[in-house]
Protein backbone atom coordinates (compact mmCIF):
# COMPACT_ATOMS: atom_id res chain seq x y z
CA UNK A 1 0.00 0.00 0.00
CA UNK A 2 1.37 3.67 -0.96
CA UNK A 3 3.18 5.38 1.74
CA UNK A 4 1.73 8.35 0.98
CA UNK A 5 -1.97 7.45 1.29
CA UNK A 6 -0.80 6.76 5.10
CA UNK A 7 -2.63 9.63 7.53
CA UNK A 8 -2.79 9.88 10.68
CA UNK A 9 -6.15 10.46 12.13
CA UNK A 10 -6.71 13.05 14.37
CA UNK A 11 -8.01 12.26 17.68
CA UNK A 12 -6.47 15.38 19.85
CA UNK A 13 -9.73 17.42 19.31
CA UNK A 14 -12.23 14.52 20.59
CA UNK A 15 -12.73 14.02 23.93
CA UNK A 16 -13.01 10.75 25.65
CA UNK A 17 -11.07 8.44 28.45
CA UNK A 18 -8.51 7.28 26.92
CA UNK A 19 -6.34 9.72 24.63
CA UNK A 20 -3.37 8.44 24.42
CA UNK A 21 -4.38 5.02 23.50
CA UNK A 22 -5.63 6.25 19.92
CA UNK A 23 -2.41 7.62 18.58
CA UNK A 24 -1.24 3.65 18.40
CA UNK A 25 -3.38 3.55 15.43
CA UNK A 26 -3.04 5.02 11.61
CA UNK A 27 -5.50 4.93 8.72
CA UNK A 28 -4.39 3.37 5.20
CA UNK A 29 -5.93 4.07 2.08
CA UNK A 30 -8.22 6.60 4.22
CA UNK A 31 -10.19 3.76 4.83
CA UNK A 32 -8.99 0.61 7.10
CA UNK A 33 -7.22 1.92 10.44
CA UNK A 34 -4.02 -0.44 11.21
CA UNK A 35 -2.96 -1.09 15.16
CA UNK A 36 0.70 -0.55 15.48
CA UNK A 37 1.23 -2.80 17.81
CA UNK A 38 -0.55 -5.93 16.31
CA UNK A 39 -1.43 -4.41 12.69
CA UNK A 40 -4.67 -5.68 13.04
CA UNK A 41 -7.40 -3.69 10.62
CA UNK A 42 -10.46 -2.26 12.19
CA UNK A 43 -12.74 -2.04 9.01
CA UNK A 44 -15.04 0.58 10.80
CA UNK A 45 -13.21 3.91 11.32
CA UNK A 46 -15.12 4.60 15.03
CA UNK A 47 -13.74 5.55 18.21
CA UNK A 48 -15.55 2.42 19.89
CA UNK A 49 -14.31 0.06 18.02
CA UNK A 50 -10.32 1.36 17.94
CA UNK A 51 -11.06 1.96 21.80
CA UNK A 52 -12.45 -1.28 22.70
CA UNK A 53 -9.16 -3.49 20.36
CA UNK A 54 -6.75 -1.08 22.76
CA UNK A 55 -8.71 -2.09 25.84
CA UNK A 56 -8.84 -5.56 25.13
CA UNK A 57 -5.55 -6.99 23.42
CA UNK A 58 -3.16 -4.17 24.78
CA UNK A 59 -4.19 -1.98 27.67
CA UNK A 60 -2.44 -4.14 30.25
CA UNK A 61 0.80 -3.97 28.51
CA UNK A 62 0.82 -0.32 27.51
CA UNK A 63 -1.08 2.02 29.81
CA UNK A 64 1.64 1.80 31.99
CA UNK A 65 3.90 3.18 29.44
CA UNK A 66 3.24 7.25 30.42
CA UNK A 67 4.67 10.59 29.08
CA UNK A 68 7.61 10.54 26.63
CA UNK A 69 8.40 7.04 27.03
CA UNK A 70 5.15 6.62 25.01
CA UNK A 71 5.39 9.15 22.83
CA UNK A 72 8.80 7.31 21.62
CA UNK A 73 7.22 3.92 21.68
CA UNK A 74 4.57 5.05 19.00
CA UNK A 75 7.21 6.42 17.05
CA UNK A 76 9.04 3.59 17.01
CA UNK A 77 6.05 1.54 16.04
CA UNK A 78 5.96 3.73 13.03
CA UNK A 79 8.88 3.30 12.15
CA UNK A 80 8.52 0.01 12.06
CA UNK A 81 5.87 -0.18 9.93
CA UNK A 82 7.03 2.04 7.49
CA UNK A 83 10.22 -0.70 7.06
CA UNK A 84 7.75 -3.50 6.44
CA UNK A 85 5.71 -1.61 3.82
CA UNK A 86 9.13 -0.41 2.01
CA UNK A 87 9.50 -4.10 1.36
CA UNK A 88 6.59 -4.11 -0.95
CA UNK A 89 8.40 -1.02 -3.41
CA UNK A 90 11.50 -1.95 -2.83
CA UNK A 91 10.69 -5.21 -4.38
CA UNK A 92 9.07 -3.60 -7.70
CA UNK A 93 12.44 -2.14 -8.16
CA UNK A 94 14.68 -5.04 -8.07
CA UNK A 95 12.53 -6.55 -10.73
CA UNK A 96 12.61 -3.32 -13.09
CA UNK A 97 16.45 -3.80 -12.39
CA UNK A 98 16.45 -6.82 -13.23
CA UNK A 99 14.44 -6.54 -16.45
CA UNK A 100 16.96 -3.57 -17.44
CA UNK A 101 19.54 -5.73 -17.01
CA UNK A 102 18.33 -8.88 -18.78
CA UNK A 103 18.70 -6.78 -21.68
CA UNK A 104 21.92 -5.57 -21.23
CA UNK A 105 22.81 -9.38 -20.99
CA UNK A 106 20.74 -9.89 -24.53
CA UNK A 107 22.75 -6.88 -26.23
CA UNK A 108 26.25 -8.04 -24.67
CA UNK A 109 25.52 -11.78 -25.91
CA UNK A 110 24.27 -10.47 -29.57
CA UNK A 111 27.23 -8.47 -29.64
CA UNK A 112 29.61 -11.27 -29.01
CA UNK A 113 27.67 -13.49 -31.28
CA UNK A 114 27.46 -15.85 -28.32
CA UNK A 115 24.28 -18.83 -27.94
CA UNK A 116 21.33 -16.40 -27.08
CA UNK A 117 18.13 -19.43 -27.11
CA UNK A 118 17.71 -18.02 -23.37
CA UNK A 119 17.09 -14.42 -24.54
CA UNK A 120 16.17 -14.61 -28.22
CA UNK A 121 12.99 -12.37 -27.28
CA UNK A 122 15.22 -9.90 -26.08
CA UNK A 123 17.15 -10.12 -29.01
CA UNK A 124 14.15 -9.48 -30.92
CA UNK A 125 12.98 -6.58 -28.81
CA UNK A 126 16.11 -4.69 -28.99
CA UNK A 127 16.20 -5.26 -32.36
CA UNK A 128 13.03 -3.95 -33.30
CA UNK A 129 13.78 -0.88 -31.03
CA UNK A 130 16.75 0.06 -32.84
CA UNK A 131 14.62 -0.14 -36.12
CA UNK A 132 11.97 2.12 -34.86
CA UNK A 133 15.63 4.49 -34.44
CA UNK A 134 16.90 4.15 -37.52
CA UNK A 135 13.33 4.96 -39.36
CA UNK A 136 13.44 7.97 -37.54
CA UNK A 137 16.65 8.69 -38.31
CA UNK A 138 16.42 7.85 -42.06
CA UNK A 139 13.23 9.69 -42.22
CA UNK A 140 15.84 12.95 -41.42
CA UNK A 141 18.13 12.29 -44.43
CA UNK A 142 17.54 14.74 -47.39
CA UNK A 143 19.95 12.46 -49.36
CA UNK A 144 20.90 8.83 -49.17
CA UNK A 145 22.36 5.72 -51.40
CA UNK A 146 22.37 2.26 -50.82
CA UNK A 147 24.90 -0.86 -50.99
CA UNK A 148 24.01 -4.25 -51.26
CA UNK A 149 25.73 -7.75 -51.60
CA UNK A 150 24.53 -11.75 -51.54
CA UNK A 151 26.23 -14.47 -49.73
CA UNK A 152 25.18 -17.99 -48.91
CA UNK A 153 25.22 -19.20 -45.50
CA UNK A 154 26.03 -22.10 -43.60
CA UNK A 155 22.41 -23.63 -44.64
CA UNK A 156 22.85 -22.34 -48.14
CA UNK A 157 20.20 -20.02 -47.80
CA UNK A 158 21.02 -16.94 -50.04
CA UNK A 159 21.23 -13.60 -47.28
CA UNK A 160 20.55 -10.66 -49.30
CA UNK A 161 22.25 -7.60 -47.27
CA UNK A 162 21.08 -3.92 -47.84
CA UNK A 163 23.36 -1.34 -46.18
CA UNK A 164 22.29 2.64 -46.14
CA UNK A 165 24.23 5.82 -45.87
CA UNK A 166 22.41 8.92 -45.57
CA UNK A 167 23.22 12.56 -44.66
CA UNK A 168 20.94 15.10 -43.16
CA UNK A 169 20.16 19.18 -43.67
CA UNK A 170 22.69 19.53 -40.82
CA UNK A 171 25.29 17.02 -42.45
CA UNK A 172 24.60 14.07 -39.79
CA UNK A 173 26.34 10.93 -41.59
CA UNK A 174 24.42 7.41 -40.85
CA UNK A 175 25.94 4.42 -42.40
CA UNK A 176 24.23 1.25 -40.89
CA UNK A 177 22.73 -1.77 -41.63
CA UNK A 178 19.06 -1.25 -43.21
CA UNK A 179 17.93 -4.94 -43.47
CA UNK A 180 18.40 -8.62 -44.42
CA UNK A 181 16.48 -10.90 -47.07
CA UNK A 182 16.69 -14.47 -46.78
CA UNK A 183 16.07 -15.79 -50.20
CA UNK A 184 14.61 -19.76 -50.22
CA UNK A 185 14.56 -19.71 -53.80
CA UNK A 186 16.08 -18.25 -56.82
CA UNK A 187 18.26 -14.75 -56.68
CA UNK A 188 17.49 -13.55 -59.99
CA UNK A 189 17.88 -9.67 -60.45
CA UNK A 190 13.49 -9.62 -60.23
CA UNK A 191 14.12 -11.97 -56.62
CA UNK A 192 16.54 -9.24 -55.44
CA UNK A 193 14.34 -6.13 -56.65
CA UNK A 194 10.68 -7.77 -55.09
CA UNK A 195 12.73 -8.19 -51.32
CA UNK A 196 14.92 -4.61 -51.64
CA UNK A 197 11.07 -2.82 -52.30
CA UNK A 198 9.87 -4.61 -49.33
CA UNK A 199 12.77 -3.28 -47.27
CA UNK A 200 12.28 0.43 -48.44
CA UNK A 201 8.99 -0.39 -47.71
CA UNK A 202 8.96 -1.50 -44.27
CA UNK A 203 11.17 1.56 -43.54
CA UNK A 204 9.41 4.35 -45.46
CA UNK A 205 12.09 5.13 -47.18
CA UNK A 206 11.82 7.92 -49.62
CA UNK A 207 12.77 7.07 -53.03
CA UNK A 208 12.84 10.49 -54.83
CA UNK A 209 16.29 11.05 -52.06
CA UNK A 210 17.89 8.38 -53.67
CA UNK A 211 21.26 9.57 -55.16
CA UNK A 212 23.18 6.09 -55.33
CA UNK A 213 23.65 2.22 -55.77
CA UNK A 214 26.55 0.47 -54.88
CA UNK A 215 27.00 -3.61 -55.54
CA UNK A 216 29.23 -6.18 -56.07
CA UNK A 217 28.54 -6.18 -59.88
CA UNK A 218 27.57 -9.62 -60.38
CA UNK A 219 24.87 -10.05 -63.73
CA UNK A 220 21.88 -10.89 -61.30
CA UNK A 221 23.04 -7.07 -60.00
CA UNK A 222 23.72 -5.31 -62.64
CA UNK A 223 22.71 -6.74 -66.16
CA UNK A 224 21.58 -4.63 -68.70
CA UNK A 225 18.03 -5.87 -69.19
CA UNK A 226 17.03 -7.97 -65.98
CA UNK A 227 19.44 -7.03 -63.38
CA UNK A 228 18.26 -5.78 -59.86
CA UNK A 229 19.39 -1.94 -61.03
CA UNK A 230 17.47 -2.19 -64.24
CA UNK A 231 14.11 -2.88 -62.61
CA UNK A 232 14.26 -1.04 -59.55
CA UNK A 233 15.35 2.02 -61.10
CA UNK A 234 12.29 1.79 -63.25
CA UNK A 235 10.24 0.34 -60.61
CA UNK A 236 10.94 3.77 -58.44
CA UNK A 237 11.22 5.95 -61.58
CA UNK A 238 14.45 7.37 -60.53
CA UNK A 239 16.74 9.36 -62.55
CA UNK A 240 20.13 10.27 -62.37
CA UNK A 241 21.45 8.05 -60.04
CA UNK A 242 24.35 6.91 -60.09
CA UNK A 243 25.28 3.37 -60.12
CA UNK A 244 28.45 1.49 -59.26
CA UNK A 245 30.50 -1.38 -59.07
CA UNK A 246 32.61 -1.91 -56.04
CA UNK A 247 35.55 -0.01 -55.71
CA UNK A 248 37.73 -3.14 -53.89
CA UNK A 249 35.82 -5.94 -56.11
CA UNK A 250 37.20 -4.20 -59.17
CA UNK A 251 40.21 -3.45 -57.85
CA UNK A 252 41.25 -7.11 -56.89
CA UNK A 253 39.77 -8.38 -60.43
CA UNK A 254 42.03 -6.10 -62.12
CA UNK A 255 44.56 -7.74 -60.41
CA UNK A 256 43.60 -11.07 -61.97
CA UNK A 257 45.81 -10.07 -65.32
CA UNK A 258 48.55 -10.81 -64.04
CA UNK A 259 49.40 -13.91 -65.72
CA UNK A 260 51.96 -15.93 -63.83
CA UNK A 261 49.75 -19.26 -63.25
CA UNK A 262 53.55 -20.88 -63.03
CA UNK A 263 54.45 -19.20 -60.32
CA UNK A 264 51.44 -19.43 -58.00
CA UNK A 265 50.95 -23.19 -58.81
CA UNK A 266 54.29 -24.16 -57.61
CA UNK A 267 53.98 -21.68 -54.35
CA UNK A 268 50.79 -22.86 -53.36
CA UNK A 269 51.96 -26.73 -54.08
CA UNK A 270 54.85 -25.96 -51.65
CA UNK A 271 52.85 -24.16 -48.61
CA UNK A 272 50.13 -26.94 -49.31
CA UNK A 273 52.68 -29.63 -48.96
CA UNK A 274 54.10 -28.43 -45.44
CA UNK A 275 50.57 -27.38 -44.07
CA UNK A 276 47.96 -29.89 -45.65
CA UNK A 277 49.28 -33.03 -42.92
CA UNK A 278 50.41 -32.26 -39.32
CA UNK A 279 53.81 -34.20 -39.11
CA UNK A 280 55.15 -32.13 -42.23
CA UNK A 281 53.59 -28.85 -40.47
CA UNK A 282 55.29 -29.86 -37.13
CA UNK A 283 58.75 -30.36 -38.89
CA UNK A 284 58.47 -27.12 -40.72
CA UNK A 285 58.23 -25.21 -37.43
CA UNK A 286 60.76 -27.41 -35.79
CA UNK A 287 62.90 -26.16 -38.71
CA UNK A 288 62.21 -22.70 -39.03
CA UNK A 289 62.74 -22.62 -34.76
CA UNK A 290 66.91 -24.33 -35.79
CA UNK A 291 67.72 -22.15 -38.11
CA UNK A 292 66.37 -19.32 -36.47
CA UNK A 293 64.20 -18.18 -39.07
CA UNK A 294 62.61 -14.55 -38.88
CA UNK A 295 59.35 -15.99 -39.42
CA UNK A 296 57.98 -19.43 -37.54
CA UNK A 297 55.71 -20.55 -40.05
CA UNK A 298 54.31 -20.27 -43.99
CA UNK A 299 50.70 -18.44 -45.06
CA UNK A 300 47.97 -20.83 -46.63
CA UNK A 301 46.85 -19.02 -49.79
CA UNK A 302 42.77 -18.54 -50.42
CA UNK A 303 41.87 -16.82 -53.65
CA UNK A 304 39.07 -15.31 -52.12
CA UNK A 305 40.63 -13.20 -49.33
CA UNK A 306 41.51 -9.99 -50.83
CA UNK A 307 44.84 -9.76 -49.03
CA UNK A 308 45.95 -13.03 -49.24
CA UNK A 309 48.19 -13.83 -52.23
CA UNK A 310 50.10 -10.74 -51.24
CA UNK A 311 51.18 -12.21 -47.85
CA UNK A 312 51.58 -15.44 -49.22
CA UNK A 313 54.45 -14.82 -51.81
CA UNK A 314 55.71 -12.08 -49.46
CA UNK A 315 56.27 -14.93 -46.66
CA UNK A 316 57.29 -17.46 -49.31
CA UNK A 317 60.25 -15.10 -50.58
CA UNK A 318 61.50 -14.37 -47.19
CA UNK A 319 61.65 -18.08 -46.74
CA UNK A 320 62.09 -19.32 -49.64
CA UNK A 321 65.95 -20.75 -48.83
CA UNK A 322 64.67 -22.37 -45.84
CA UNK A 323 61.96 -24.10 -47.87
CA UNK A 324 64.14 -25.55 -50.70
CA UNK A 325 66.14 -27.08 -47.89
CA UNK A 326 63.06 -28.44 -46.59
CA UNK A 327 61.12 -30.14 -49.12
CA UNK A 328 64.73 -31.55 -50.55
CA UNK A 329 64.97 -32.99 -47.17
CA UNK A 330 61.33 -34.37 -47.92
CA UNK A 331 62.59 -35.84 -51.88
CA UNK A 332 60.16 -33.34 -53.25
CA UNK A 333 60.75 -31.76 -56.31
CA UNK A 334 61.58 -27.74 -56.10
CA UNK A 335 64.07 -27.34 -58.88
CA UNK A 336 61.97 -24.37 -59.44
CA UNK A 337 63.54 -22.60 -57.32
CA UNK A 338 66.89 -22.98 -59.22
CA UNK A 339 65.24 -21.81 -62.49
CA UNK A 340 66.48 -18.33 -62.92
CA UNK A 341 63.09 -17.03 -65.18
CA UNK A 342 61.09 -18.53 -62.82
CA UNK A 343 62.50 -16.30 -59.89
CA UNK A 344 62.89 -13.16 -62.00
CA UNK A 345 58.77 -13.44 -62.34
CA UNK A 346 58.36 -14.82 -58.69
CA UNK A 347 60.41 -11.73 -57.61
CA UNK A 348 58.10 -9.15 -59.71
CA UNK A 349 55.03 -11.17 -58.60
CA UNK A 350 55.70 -10.24 -55.22
CA UNK A 351 56.42 -6.98 -55.49
CA UNK A 352 53.70 -5.87 -57.74
CA UNK A 353 51.06 -7.66 -55.27
CA UNK A 354 52.76 -6.05 -52.47
CA UNK A 355 51.75 -2.61 -53.89
CA UNK A 356 48.43 -3.55 -54.89
CA UNK A 357 47.91 -4.82 -51.54
CA UNK A 358 48.97 -1.97 -50.00
CA UNK A 359 46.30 0.04 -52.39
CA UNK A 360 43.32 -2.28 -51.35
CA UNK A 361 44.10 -1.80 -47.35
CA UNK A 362 43.71 1.78 -47.80
CA UNK A 363 40.25 1.46 -49.70
CA UNK A 364 38.84 -0.59 -46.65
CA UNK A 365 37.53 0.68 -44.23
CA UNK A 366 33.81 1.78 -43.00
CA UNK A 367 32.73 5.63 -43.60
CA UNK A 368 35.11 6.51 -46.08
CA UNK A 369 34.02 9.14 -48.53
CA UNK A 370 33.87 8.00 -52.35
CA UNK A 371 35.82 10.73 -53.75
CA UNK A 372 39.00 9.91 -51.35
CA UNK A 373 38.75 6.10 -52.67
CA UNK A 374 38.90 7.86 -56.13
CA UNK A 375 41.36 9.85 -55.52
CA UNK A 376 43.34 6.40 -53.97
CA UNK A 377 42.89 4.77 -57.52
CA UNK A 378 43.86 7.65 -59.73
CA UNK A 379 47.32 8.17 -57.48
CA UNK A 380 47.98 3.84 -58.14
CA UNK A 381 47.20 4.48 -61.94
CA UNK A 382 49.83 7.42 -61.78
CA UNK A 383 52.30 5.26 -59.88
CA UNK A 384 51.56 2.49 -62.59
CA UNK A 385 52.74 5.06 -65.15
CA UNK A 386 55.78 5.53 -63.51
CA UNK A 387 56.39 2.10 -62.74
CA UNK A 388 56.35 1.22 -66.74
CA UNK A 389 58.43 3.85 -67.55
CA UNK A 390 61.31 2.64 -64.76
CA UNK A 391 60.85 -0.61 -65.32
CA UNK A 392 61.80 0.02 -69.28
CA UNK A 393 65.28 2.02 -68.32
CA UNK A 394 66.06 -0.97 -65.88
CA UNK A 395 64.99 0.89 -62.40
CA UNK A 396 64.17 -0.83 -60.20
CA UNK A 397 63.96 1.28 -57.29
CA UNK A 398 59.99 0.29 -56.08
CA UNK A 399 60.72 -3.64 -57.11
CA UNK A 400 62.91 -4.42 -54.09
CA UNK A 401 62.57 -8.48 -54.47
CA UNK A 402 63.16 -7.80 -58.24
CA UNK A 403 66.25 -5.08 -57.45
CA UNK A 404 67.78 -8.18 -55.40
CA UNK A 405 67.97 -10.34 -58.57
CA UNK A 406 69.81 -7.93 -60.14
CA UNK A 407 68.41 -8.53 -63.85
CA UNK A 408 68.91 -6.70 -66.78
CA UNK A 409 67.05 -4.10 -69.05
CA UNK A 410 66.38 -6.69 -71.23
CA UNK A 411 64.54 -9.01 -68.70
CA UNK A 412 62.02 -6.54 -67.59
CA UNK A 413 60.35 -5.97 -71.29
CA UNK A 414 58.17 -8.76 -69.62
CA UNK A 415 57.15 -7.06 -67.16
CA UNK A 416 56.53 -3.72 -68.33
CA UNK A 417 53.95 -5.41 -70.56
CA UNK A 418 52.07 -6.76 -67.41
CA UNK A 419 52.23 -3.33 -66.33
CA UNK A 420 50.67 -1.95 -69.25
CA UNK A 421 47.89 -4.27 -68.95
CA UNK A 422 47.54 -3.00 -65.65
CA UNK A 423 46.87 0.46 -66.62
CA UNK A 424 44.78 -0.81 -69.51
CA UNK A 425 42.46 -2.80 -67.20
CA UNK A 426 42.25 -0.31 -64.55
CA UNK A 427 41.31 2.81 -67.18
CA UNK A 428 38.66 0.30 -68.20
CA UNK A 429 37.25 -0.81 -64.62
CA UNK A 430 37.11 2.86 -63.38
CA UNK A 431 35.69 5.16 -66.23
CA UNK A 432 32.57 5.20 -64.88
CA UNK A 433 34.10 6.99 -61.89
CA UNK A 434 36.11 9.25 -64.07
CA UNK A 435 32.69 10.35 -65.33
CA UNK A 436 31.21 12.01 -62.27
CA UNK A 437 35.15 13.32 -61.85
CA UNK A 438 33.92 16.76 -62.40
CA UNK A 439 31.38 16.60 -59.59
CA UNK A 440 34.22 14.92 -57.20
CA UNK A 441 35.92 17.32 -57.79
CA UNK A 442 33.64 20.17 -57.00
CA UNK A 443 32.76 18.84 -53.67
CA UNK A 444 36.66 17.89 -52.77
CA UNK A 445 38.28 21.00 -53.95
CA UNK A 446 35.99 24.03 -54.29
CA UNK A 447 38.49 26.98 -53.84
CA UNK A 448 40.52 25.16 -57.18
CA UNK A 449 37.90 24.90 -59.19
CA UNK A 450 37.84 27.29 -62.83
CA UNK A 451 34.79 29.37 -62.06
CA UNK A 452 34.02 29.11 -66.59
CA UNK A 453 34.27 25.29 -66.37
CA UNK A 454 31.14 24.44 -63.68
CA UNK A 455 27.52 23.86 -64.04
CA UNK A 456 26.21 28.12 -63.81
CA UNK A 457 24.20 27.22 -60.45
CA UNK A 458 27.30 26.82 -59.10
CA UNK A 459 29.30 29.80 -60.57
CA UNK A 460 28.30 32.90 -58.24
CA UNK A 461 28.41 30.66 -55.07
CA UNK A 462 32.06 29.59 -55.58
CA UNK A 463 32.89 33.14 -56.68
CA UNK A 464 31.80 34.46 -52.88
CA UNK A 465 33.90 30.95 -51.59
CA UNK A 466 37.08 31.58 -53.21
CA UNK A 467 37.22 35.33 -51.76
CA UNK A 468 36.12 34.00 -48.34
CA UNK A 469 39.98 33.92 -46.90
CA UNK A 470 38.28 32.66 -43.18
CA UNK A 471 36.52 29.39 -44.90
CA UNK A 472 39.52 28.92 -47.25
CA UNK A 473 41.37 28.48 -43.82
CA UNK A 474 38.29 26.38 -42.03
CA UNK A 475 38.81 24.21 -45.50
CA UNK A 476 42.57 23.76 -44.82
CA UNK A 477 42.09 23.23 -41.39
CA UNK A 478 39.30 21.07 -40.89
CA UNK A 479 38.27 17.44 -42.73
CA UNK A 480 35.54 18.04 -45.23
CA UNK A 481 32.13 17.15 -43.74
CA UNK A 482 33.34 19.38 -40.80
CA UNK A 483 33.95 22.22 -43.09
CA UNK A 484 30.47 21.95 -45.08
CA UNK A 485 28.90 21.37 -41.69
CA UNK A 486 29.90 24.38 -39.70
CA UNK A 487 31.05 26.84 -42.90
CA UNK A 488 29.45 26.19 -45.67
CA UNK A 489 25.91 25.33 -44.20
CA UNK A 490 23.37 28.14 -44.40
CA UNK A 491 24.91 29.96 -46.74
CA UNK A 492 25.68 28.37 -50.07
CA UNK A 493 22.39 26.31 -50.54
CA UNK A 494 23.56 24.21 -54.05
CA UNK A 495 26.88 23.52 -52.70
CA UNK A 496 25.16 22.31 -49.75
CA UNK A 497 22.88 19.97 -51.67
CA UNK A 498 25.93 18.73 -53.98
CA UNK A 499 27.69 18.36 -50.84
CA UNK A 500 25.07 16.15 -49.40
CA UNK A 501 25.03 14.01 -52.13
CA UNK A 502 28.91 13.24 -52.65
CA UNK A 503 28.70 12.32 -48.53
CA UNK A 504 25.90 9.80 -49.03
CA UNK A 505 27.71 7.92 -51.80
CA UNK A 506 29.17 4.23 -51.26
CA UNK A 507 32.45 3.80 -52.97
CA UNK A 508 32.50 -0.06 -52.21
CA UNK A 509 30.60 -2.87 -50.82
CA UNK A 510 32.90 -2.78 -47.59
CA UNK A 511 30.23 -3.19 -44.93
CA UNK A 512 28.54 -6.02 -46.78
CA UNK A 513 31.75 -7.91 -46.79
CA UNK A 514 32.33 -7.28 -43.26
CA UNK A 515 28.60 -7.79 -42.37
CA UNK A 516 29.04 -11.32 -43.94
CA UNK A 517 32.13 -12.56 -41.88
CA UNK A 518 30.21 -11.77 -38.58
CA UNK A 519 26.96 -13.74 -40.17
CA UNK A 520 29.49 -16.84 -40.23
CA UNK A 521 30.69 -16.15 -37.38
CA UNK A 522 27.38 -16.20 -35.92
CA UNK A 523 25.56 -19.11 -37.81
CA UNK A 524 28.37 -21.17 -37.45
CA UNK A 525 28.56 -25.13 -37.58
CA UNK A 526 27.55 -25.31 -33.58
CA UNK A 527 24.75 -22.95 -34.58
CA UNK A 528 23.12 -24.13 -38.02
CA UNK A 529 19.87 -23.99 -36.43
CA UNK A 530 19.78 -19.99 -36.05
CA UNK A 531 16.70 -19.18 -37.94
CA UNK A 532 17.25 -16.13 -39.98
CA UNK A 533 14.88 -13.86 -38.21
CA UNK A 534 16.90 -14.44 -35.14
CA UNK A 535 20.16 -14.34 -37.13
CA UNK A 536 19.13 -10.93 -38.31
CA UNK A 537 17.94 -9.27 -35.12
CA UNK A 538 21.68 -10.59 -33.76
CA UNK A 539 23.02 -9.48 -36.54
CA UNK A 540 21.05 -5.48 -36.36
CA UNK A 541 22.32 -5.50 -32.54
CA UNK A 542 26.00 -6.40 -32.65
CA UNK A 543 26.53 -4.62 -35.99
CA UNK A 544 24.57 -1.09 -35.16
CA UNK A 545 25.98 2.25 -34.09
CA UNK A 546 22.65 2.79 -33.02
CA UNK A 547 21.95 1.75 -29.33
CA UNK A 548 18.29 0.28 -27.87
CA UNK A 549 16.71 2.34 -25.29
CA UNK A 550 16.82 -0.63 -22.86
CA UNK A 551 15.05 1.76 -20.22
CA UNK A 552 11.89 2.18 -22.92
CA UNK A 553 11.68 -1.17 -23.49
CA UNK A 554 11.74 -2.67 -19.93
CA UNK A 555 8.96 -0.05 -18.75
CA UNK A 556 6.82 -1.55 -21.67
CA UNK A 557 7.24 -5.05 -20.50
CA UNK A 558 4.98 -6.20 -17.56
CA UNK A 559 6.98 -7.43 -14.29
CA UNK A 560 6.34 -10.58 -13.10
CA UNK A 561 5.68 -9.72 -9.50
CA UNK A 562 4.34 -11.97 -6.62
CA UNK A 563 1.42 -13.82 -6.74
Amino acid sequence: MSCSKKRKIDFERRKFNNEWSIKYFVVQNHQDVVCLICQDTITVMKEFNIKRHYSTKHSATYDTIVGQLRVDKVQQLKKSLSKQQQVFCSYKKDIELATKLSFKLSEAIAEEGKPFSDVARRTDDLSKNIEVSLKERIRKCSAFSIALDESTDLSDTAQLVVFIRGVTNEFEVIEEFLDMASMKSTTTGQDICEEVKKITKKFEIDSSKLVAITTDGAPSMVGKNNGFVKRFLDAIEAENVLVSHCIIHQENLCSKVLDFRDVMKNVVSCVNYIRARGLNHRQFKSFMQEVNSDYPDVNYFCAVRWLSRAATLKRFWSLKHDIQTFMESKGQDVSFLKDETWLNDFAFLTDITHHLSELNVKLQGKHQLANKMVEQISSFQAKLQLFRSQLSKGFLTHFSCLESRKVKVEDCVKFVAMIEKLISVFDFRFEDFRKHNADFQLFAHPFDQVVENIPCSFQLEIIDLQENVDLKRAYQENDLITFYRSYVYGNYINLENHARKMISLFGSTYSCEQFFSKMKLFKSKCRNQLSDEHLSSQLRVATSSVKADIDKISGERRYQTSH
